[in-house]
């Protein structure tokens, strides 16, 4: 059972706490924890929320547009893009020059003779979903500008507890039981 940090903390509060120590304290009291602990949204940064202004079809592409996106700076920012899904007036994730998406730093580059000066990210390219069928779409009211990671909980620790170790201790069967646990390893309400 895969289990989100950022889930377990809806439940316990754990701020201060060492959260990689406090899962091997878990491993040894209660339940084995798997080897690997996953850390979501560290190789993510420089995303902003941004409004697009204006979508044009790439004269030699049938795929790719021509975007200009407004990210919050006051500037119009050009943009080719292939996904499906853009509109005039649609808010999305975008990577600014110099943004990190994974191991992808966000350079200016010329794509299909045109210069692209950042990148409209999917949901699957932020880590967030395993959706890549178009460019993430916000539909809360959040200003142009704004850090993704202020609006949503990119950042967080996915821990695998062997289920094996947990068939007769149906209390841990989910994230509000290993809450409870971690709140009594660490001394929390």
């Amino acid at each position: 059972m895969f289990l989100s940090m950022n889930w377990i903390c809806d439940f316990v509060d754990l701020s201060g706490l060492d959260k990689r120590e406090l899962i091997n304290r878990f491993s040894l009291s209660s339940a084995e924890v798997e080897n690997e602990i996953f850390y979501k949204g560290i190789d993510i940064s420089g995303i902003v929320v941004a409004e697009i202004k204006s979508v044009e079809n790439h004269p030699k592409s049938k795929k790719l547009h021509l975007l200009k996106v407004d990210a919050g700076d006051g500037a119009l920012t050009d943009v080719v893009c292939g996904a499906p899904n853009v509109r005039v007036g649609m808010k999305t994730a975008f990577a600014k020059v110099g943004a990190q998406v994974g191991e992808i730093v966000i350079e200016p580059r010329a794509l299909a003779g045109y210069m692209s000066n950042g990148m409209c990210c999917s949901e699957k390219e932020l880590g967030i979903s395993a959706d890549h069928s178009g460019i993430m779409e916000i539909t809360d009211d959040a200003l142009c500008g704004t850090d993704l990671k202020e609006l949503y909980q990119i950042d967080d620790i996915i821990f695998e507890v062997d289920n094996k170790s947990q068939t007769n201790r149906p209390h841990l069967w989910g994230h509000y039981g290993i809450a409870r646990e971690l709140a009594a390893l660490s001394g929390r309400e």
